[in-house]
């Protein structure tokens, strides 16, 4: 790492009051010129000029003050335009403070042989200049031009071929029969493997159930914490222990059958990202849901395919598969702990640029189906939301 000069920062620190200093006069400029050629409103023109000046003093900053090379220009202008806006709102609550409670008074200063008086809101502003500068560099230098580097952990030889991640909430009736059957299947199909089960905070036995399995089922795993955090936030704890070189999440319910991995194995080998579909042609539905659920699934995925991911016609099929460096990096961006992750994994797979595959499964409704097609839809609609705000702030990068 390169040895910076002691005066670097204080360097720094000039470039960036100086393009604050421009800043000023595009701001003064911009406003003169729209209200007195364009015949603009005060109030209007002044919210066109505060942008004209957070435009110039973003680009100065970025490519001069501080010569940042990150390529998320987006994310960046978001952030600096927060700062600026905080800066705003901090000028008008400390030039509160000094002109109205403390009421700084004027101060007499001489040059030469001349005496003025500086009135007291000048002495006010002055001092509120110096620290909203001070706030606007350390929040720009330390937040929005901190080059930090995404590490993510990725194994150069993988000790397995196979994980099974399988989220469990309260599923001590069915986790049995599911581990058994997957358990079977992956003795005869995989060379190596590990089944995790990741208990989501329970308050059920099933942590009792996985950990009794654990005599009966080789290379089962309980990965278990108290308090119940969400679908997406277990599948992220099964991932970050992972170590197939393809990982795998299904549902404990078993509703698509593990043996579709048959489906899905081979088109790993060409796709970072291979997802289950029940909506597409070859798609075998055994058992369906009430018709009032199929309908309310159907319009959230029309909305999802709107506003996030265009082409993908099964966004929630709880049957999805990854290489494993692939899975690490997307996993490791995600935000969302509920239901709404499915989308949001596959909406980050697409910004990575991994080539997502659909393949046609068979699936199975199970009848005492814990999801709750009003409160759950309208989570997944927040999260929809959420997650497309994400995006378009960069945070995904």
């Amino acid at each position: 790492m390169t040895k910076q000069h002691p005066l670097h920062d204080f360097l720094v620190f000039i470039r960036y009051a100086i393009v604050g200093g421009l800043g000023t006069v595009v701001d003064v400029v911009v406003l003169y010129l729209l209200v007195e050629f364009v015949s603009m409103p005060i109030l209007i023109a002044t919210g066109f000029s505060f942008i004209a000046a957070v435009i110039n003093n973003f680009l100065l900053n970025k490519y001069w003050t501080f010569n940042n090379k990150h390529t998320n220009i987006r994310k960046q202008f978001i952030k600096f335009f927060l700062v600026a806006g905080i800066g705003l709102l901090l000028t008008l609550v400390f030039m509160y403070i000094f002109v109205h409670i403390l009421i700084i008074p004027n101060v007499s200063i001489g040059f030469f042989s001349m005496q003025k008086e500086l009135p007291g809101y000048v002495v006010a502003k002055l001092i509120t200049s110096v620290i909203v500068l001070s706030w606007n560099f350390m929040g720009n230098k330390f937040w929005t031009f901190n080059d930090r580097i995404r590490v993510v952990q990725h194994l150069e030889h993988y000790p397995l071929t196979l994980s099974i991640i399988i989220p469990a909430y309260n599923e001590e009736k069915r986790i049995v029969k599911t581990l058994q059957t997957v358990s079977a299947f992956c003795q005869l199909q995989a060379k190596t493997y590990e089944i995790l089960v990741v208990d989501d905070g329970s308050k059920d036995k099933t942590v009792q159930v996985v950990t009794e399995l654990k005599e009966k089922i080789p290379h089962l795993k309980l990965v278990h914490y108290a308090t119940n955090q969400g679908k997406g936030f277990a599948v992220k704890q099964g991932v970050e222990q992972a170590l197939g070189e393809y990982i795998l999440f299904t549902d404990a319910d078993n509703s698509t059958p593990i043996e579709e991995w048959r489906k899905v194995f081979p088109l790993l080998k060409k796709h970072e990202v291979v997802i289950g579909s029940r909506y597409i042609k070859g798609s075998d539905i055994k058992i369906e849901q009430p018709k009032y659920r199929i309908v309310l699934g159907r319009l959230g995925n029309l909305m999802i395919q709107t506003f996030l991911l265009d082409g993908i016609k099964d966004t929630q099929c709880g049957f999805k598969a990854f290489q494993h460096g692939a899975a690490k990096e997307i996993f490791s961006r995600m935000k969302v702990k509920r239901f709404g992750f499915d989308m949001e994994i596959l909406v980050i797979a697409r910004l990575l640029k991994y080539d997502i595959k659909e393949v046609a499964v068979s699936w199975y409704n199970a009848p005492d189906s814990r999801v709750r097609p009003i409160k759950d839809g309208l989570r997944t609609l927040r999260e929809l939301i959420f997650i497309k705000l994400n995006l378009w702030g960069g945070r995904y990068h």
